[in-house]
């Protein structure tokens, strides 16, 4: 029997699992509003990291929340499957969000270099990313470091979002472009 996402059940387990997530890391995860987290999720807080949430957060099944670094949301914030966010500086995310499947919001680069025709991974590249309002963010994005994006914005479907993204806007492509102001 498999269990539909609307069962009352289910939602019961992904509540028990916001709170076993809260009990895990009482002084680095904080919601404000009773939340969901859906099953094999993978919720990382590091030494220095931080999860934030200032309203209700509904994270589905089999998506990764990372933080090394400061990871904030806001109220009414969802995220569906496969999805990551991956924080090692900063990210910011306003209120009324919605992420698709197979996204990625990544505020880093690996540091390579390369000695005696070997490849080296040594540290990461930073820099904060910030997402707007009423953002919703289609299936299998990918938003790289050191990006605002406004408010009140479509990003379509299989987009690349390497540079700033302004207010009111569908924004598409790779690399994205502004298709149409709202």
């Amino acid at each position: 029997m498999q269990l539909s996402y609307k069962s009352i059940f289910y939602k019961a387990c992904s509540v028990i699992r916001y709170g076993i997530a809260r009990a895990y890391y009482p002084r680095k995860f904080s919601c404000a509003r009773l939340s969901m987290l859906g099953k094999r999720c993978g919720f990382h807080i590091l030494k220095n990291g931080k999860i934030t949430c200032h309203g209700r957060m509904i994270v589905n099944d089999d998506v990764m929340l990372f933080a090394k670094g400061k990871l904030t949301l806001g109220d009414r914030f969802g995220i569906n499957k496969y999805s990551r966010i991956v924080a090692h500086d900063r990210i910011d995310i306003g209120e009324n969000v919605t992420i698709g499947q197979f996204v990625s919001v990544l505020d880093h680069d690996h540091n390579y270099t390369f000695a005696d025709k070997n490849m080296e991974l040594e540290g990461y590249v930073t820099a904060p990313i910030s997402i707007g309002n009423n953002v919703w963010i289609a299936d299998k994005c990918t938003i790289l470091k050191g990006v605002t994006i406004g408010d009140n914005v479509i990003i379509a479907a299989h987009t690349l979002v390497r540079e700033d993204v302004p207010s009111n806007v569908v924004f598409g492509g790779s690399p994205g472009r502004i298709l149409k102001w709202l």
